[in-house]
């Protein structure tokens, strides 16, 4: 890998190596831009790092504590966090699905959340391009949205016992269901500057790192290739300030390294931390807040969950997390909430279920033992809804300090009046889907996941942190790039657009320069 020296003004420097990251990476380098990522994660080898053990993988969760506030506080943890060479996307499921046109235009379409100032359009190009390159299996046709100009590259995954049942009562309710598009691949996958990837084992740890390369995570794609093309990654490097020069840009970055501080020169600056660590960055900085949105309109998708028990065998750790898939509500309606949603099955590993539902029910002991020896019996059908931006949900500076001295982020979520219509539109059809199915003994885990929002992008100072582009309003050579500067939440997994927005920013920036 090559190695830049502290004093040279490298072209860039990028905070994060995650969705947001490390395609534009990977993109700049490509250009023969000198850069230089900083992730605060360790760099992992899939094969020694990654065991087929739960408790072996909380590593790749952020674990720094995050304070929670609000009528629905949000956990974190293994929820809406990651660290390590390749971010949150060293543990996201691999689910990737695209949003809908109309999922850009919430305020045009409803008359209440925000719009967001780019279309589907400008991003197509991006979501075709990244599922030939992550390799994404599903169905082609895909079944909702605009005809796509390109089909998926692999065929589907194959459907685990959660997926089965969720389409025998879909069938029964005359729901529409398909095969979830996965960036996990179903059949072994040769790509172009990187070589061969072997197909998925249906091993059962897709929440957690892939040892065999299958998921399209960000370690095993973009930043081998982003290495080849010259730039450099600095693991263990928790950045801590953004130095201003006389002209009011970003001279330099500061950041830790095994308990050394260390300053990088620069030209400009991405930061691609996610919701949290970027405006907490910002706010600790006291930088690119003129419009006083920086931390402002925390959203996290409707997440509520419904499980059930069934007669036959489930095996609910086998296969592919999710591998079925619902758009009918995210379809355009005229229903009583603004937005919609989507309905996927879900598998899950034991410790992780059983935390769950002890968080969810309340049972412990003997009691949770005994619910446990149901577990190979238990299925789940999950739903992603909509989030409206509300200036009442938002990320502030607390007065604890966390190990390196710094504030602690304290967060302020609630859920408003749209996202409890959500709530229980989806709820009602999840169990009666799932009691067409044959569930028995049901239970809910309410919940809210897919965190975005805290720098959102806008027409101008008055109503963003950046334009559509990433760019800061405030800052000449700072851009963003991640889930904070969405406007809105897209009623859809948002990795496959984070990542479509990486890739956007770069060739703007690369454009415009």
């Amino acid at each position: 890998m090559k190695k830049f020296n502290l004093n040279e003004e490298v072209d860039a420097v990028v905070i994060g190596t995650g969705a947001g990251g490390a395609p534009l990476i990977t993109r700049l380098a490509r250009a023969g831009l000198k850069v230089v990522a900083l992730e605060a994660g360790k760099k992992w080898n899939a094969t020694t790092d990654f065991a087929t053990d739960e408790r072996a993988q909380n590593k790749l969760y952020w674990n720094y504590e995050r304070l929670s506030n609000g009528k629905d506080p949000l956990s974190f943890g293994k929820n809406n966090s990651g660290i390590g060479l390749g971010g949150s996307t060293l543990h996201y499921t691999g689910f990737t699905p695209r949003p809908m046109p109309h999922n850009f235009k919430i305020k045009s379409r409803f008359g209440i959340g925000k719009d967001w100032p780019l279309e589907y359009s400008d991003l197509e190009k991006y979501y075709d391009e990244l599922e030939h390159f992550l390799g994404v299996s599903g169905p082609s046709p895909y079944p909702w949205g605009p005809q796509r100009k390109t089909h998926y590259p692999l065929p589907p995954l194959p459907l685990n016992s959660a997926a089965q049942l969720m389409k025998i009562g879909s069938d029964a309710l005359g729901i529409k269901t398909a095969p979830g598009p996965n960036a996990i691949l179903s059949q072994d996958y040769f790509q172009d500057e990187i070589g061969q990837r072997k197909a998925c084992n249906n091993r059962g740890f897709c929440q957690s790192g892939c040892r065999i390369g299958a998921k399209g995570s960000m370690d095993v794609t973009f930043i081998p290739l982003a290495e080849k093309l010259g730039a450099e990654f600095r693991t263990e490097a928790f950045v801590t300030q953004l130095k201003l020069n006389s002209k009011k840009e970003i001279a330099s970055v500061i950041y830790h390294q095994n308990g050394v501080e260390y300053q990088q020169k620069c030209k400009h600056v991405f930061l691609c931390a996610g919701a949290i660590e970027t405006p907490r960055l910002l706010l600790l900085n006291d930088l690119g807040n003129s419009s006083g949105l920086v931390g402002k309109n925390f959203m996290a998708h409707v997440g509520t969950q419904l499980w059930g028990e069934f007669s036959d065998l489930t095996h609910p750790y086998k296969g592919v997390t999710a591998t079925l898939i619902s758009e009918d509500m995210n379809l355009e309606h005229e229903r009583e909430f603004a937005g919609g949603y989507l309905l996927q099955s879900i598998g899950i590993l034991p410790v992780n279920y059983a935390s769950q539902m002890t968080r969810a029910t309340g049972v412990w002991g003997d009691t949770l033992k005994n619910k446990m020896k149901k577990f190979n019996h238990m299925a789940g059908i999950n739903m992603h809804g909509e989030c409206l931006p509300y200036s009442s949900n938002f990320m502030e500076l607390s007065d604890e300090k966390d190990v390196l001295g710094l504030p602690k982020p304290r967060i302020h979520f609630s859920n408003g009046e749209n996202e409890h219509k959500i709530h229980t539109h989806g709820l009602k059809l999840m169990k009666d889907i799932w009691e067409k199915a044959g569930a028995k003994n049901t239970y809910v885990v309410n919940r809210n996941a897919h965190i975005a929002g805290t720098c959102g992008m806008g027409l101008n100072a008055d109503n963003g942190v950046v334009d559509s582009n990433g760019k800061s309003f405030d800052i000449p050579n700072l851009y963003i790039s991640d889930n904070s500067i969405f406007p809105g939440s897209l009623s859809v997994n948002p990795a496959l657009t984070i990542m479509a927005l990486s890739l956007h920013i770069a060739d703007q920036f690369l454009k415009n320069s």
